[in-house]
């Protein structure tokens, strides 16, 4: 192991910022990450600035706990955004060099390693460059202590630094870890699911409520994290700091830099030049796949099997199904309400059965040509009708929508205490809505394709248009809409329903019954008949 050359490390480094920029310039979505950036840090900014300045005119006279209180929300808000960043980034992207064959055997890993992580910490510069400077001068402005600003900056930047390299080291290890793992490696699609659910639930839970956040800031002062706030309450004379914690968070920082920097070195050279474990995906001639299972002597062969290949490729490549998980987010305000007061809100049954619907819909369906991608020369050619293909489809997502959101109304329903008659309602609408979902989504498919691979977590994959997204949730909308409104009105107000609540009940599914009705084989017709049809240019 070698030291890395300056020189070199340098010049990747700089090439990895031009192709970033380059990048972010070559996507729509880029350019608007980029003007997005250039609205909402300044915004941000100025707010960081504001509150800076009046946190430092009242830091003379604040009482000692209340300084330390803060200071350890700037620590740790900082030392935990960065390591999230970096740590997500390190396992999806980052954490391998782009083009690693030709670089790995060009210069030494040293070299590359340094140039990435150069390039990871000029990326965080770009963007908390101005954030931070606004919290200098604001406090510094504030508080009329030049010390102070220069405390904060010095200390921001140490925090950031050591969260950019502990982190990378993090995800460095993960990645060993699924490359050695047959298990892992295997499973990696569900255990990042179930990574990803635990962190949006601890991140509702953390940032649920004030109390909740005060809660865990003084669990923060009151543990080692705060040491590194007295580097910078060293600058107040009002305050008593307390050099000895001071000291110590100096010299666990300092030291464990190049310590975390040498992780960084050996799990590099283990990853990037160790071969990776390839899972088992044997053909059994005589095996039964799950699709042989249900579908089997229910529908034609070719409808099973495309229904089988929609299953097997989602589990292997689950990037190009993850945009179906968008719907979830209608989901979020309740959850913290679930986590935090441990009640169920009224509305939660049908919001959670409604987002399986789409979220059904969506997967399979709301791309079927751009979706086959490479192969769909092949598709177009098989031996295969526009409606079997669109069936085969339909059925991937419809079988575990169906049996998702019944079980999703029924339990929240029950823990929720909902009448008999509105939870039957909210069934039945949540049903009808995942029955008409995919067909909805094949029509908004053909008429907004999309055949253009977007870069998705480092990796190039062929998305759904968001037109094609925006017009199936406003025809699934409009479909839902009279059984929802009739499950809202009686669940939130029954008081203001001028009939009855079983006839408005029955009255709103029945018409979310015959909306499903036409917009469903409508749908069908037309999104098997685009795609029989199809012929490429």
């Amino acid at each position: 192991m070698n030291w890395p050359d300056r020189d070199r490390a340098g010049r990747i480094a700089r090439v990895e910022l031009r192709r970033t920029w380059r990048s972010l310039r070559a996507s729509n979505r880029g350019i608007l990450l980029v003007l997005g950036g250039l609205v909402m840090v300044p915004l941000y900014s100025l707010a960081i600035g504001a509150m800076a300045y009046l946190g430092g005119g009242e830091i003379r006279t604040a009482a000692p706990g209340d300084v330390r209180l803060a200071t350890t929300g700037i620590v740790v808000g900082l030392l935990g955004l960065t390591g999230f960043v970096v740590l997500q980034r390190t396992v999806k992207r980052t954490g391998e060099p782009d083009a690693a064959d030709g670089l790995l055997t060009t210069v030494r890993y040293e070299d590359a390693l340094a140039g990435l992580l150069a390039a990871e910490f000029g990326r965080l510069l770009a963007v908390a460059a101005l954030p931070l400077t606004a919290l200098t001068v604001g406090v510094t402005v504030g508080s009329g202590l030049p010390l102070l600003g220069l405390a904060v900056m010095a200390t921001s930047v140490l925090v950031v630094l050591f969260g950019l390299l502990a982190s990378y080291a993090v995800g460095l290890s993960l990645k060993l870890v699924v490359a050695r793992s047959a298990f892992v490696a295997r499973h990696r699609a569900v255990l990042g699911g179930l990574a990803s659910l635990g962190i949006v639930l601890a991140w509702l839970v953390a940032w649920g409520t004030d109390s909740v956040q005060l809660a865990l800031l003084r669990a923060a002062t009151n543990s080692p994290l705060s040491w590194l706030g007295e580097l910078v309450l060293l600058a107040v004379p009002s305050v008593g700091a307390a050099p000895l914690a001071a000291a110590v968070a100096a010299a666990v920082v300092l030291g464990g830099l190049p310590v975390a920097g040498l992780a960084c070195l050996w799990l590099a050279e283990r990853v990037w030049y160790g071969d990776a474990v390839q899972p088992d995906h044997e053909f059994d001639a005589d095996g039964r796949s799950l699709s042989d299972r249900l579908l089997a002597g229910r529908v034609s062969t070719a409808t099973r099997v495309v229904a089988g290949k929609s299953w097997r490729r989602a589990r292997r490549a689950p990037l190009t199904v993850q945009f179906a998980v968008a719907p979830a987010f209608l989901l979020v305000v309740q959850l913290q309400t679930l986590l935090l007061e441990r009640t169920v809100p009224p509305t939660l049954p049908l919001t959670a059965g409604l987002a399986t619907a789409a979220a059904a819909g969506a997967a399979f369906t709301l791309n079927p040509l751009g979706g086959e991608e490479r192969v769909l020369p092949l598709t177009l050619t098989a031996d295969v009708s526009g409606r079997q293909f669109v069936t085969g489809l339909a059925l991937a997502g419809l079988l575990p929508g169906v049996g998702l959101a019944t079980l999703f109304v029924v339990g929240f329903g029950l823990a929720a205490g909902t009448p008999p008659a509105t939870l039957a309602a909210a069934v039945t609408t949540a049903l009808v809505a995942t029955l008409a979902a995919p067909w909805v989504a094949a029509a908004a498919g053909v008429i907004f394709p999309k055949f253009e691979a977007s870069t998705v977590r480092g990796k190039s994959v062929t998305v759904p248009s968001g037109f094609a997204f925006g017009f199936y949730l406003a025809v699934l909308g409009t479909v839902a809409a009279p059984g929802a409104g009739a499950v809202a009105v009686s669940t939130l107000a029954p008081s203001l329903v001028p009939v009855g609540t079983a006839a408005l009940l029955v009255g709103g599914v029945t018409a979310t019954l015959l909306l499903a009705a036409v917009a469903a084989p409508m749908g069908y017709l037309y999104a098997a008949n685009r795609v029989g049809t199809y012929r490429l240019e």
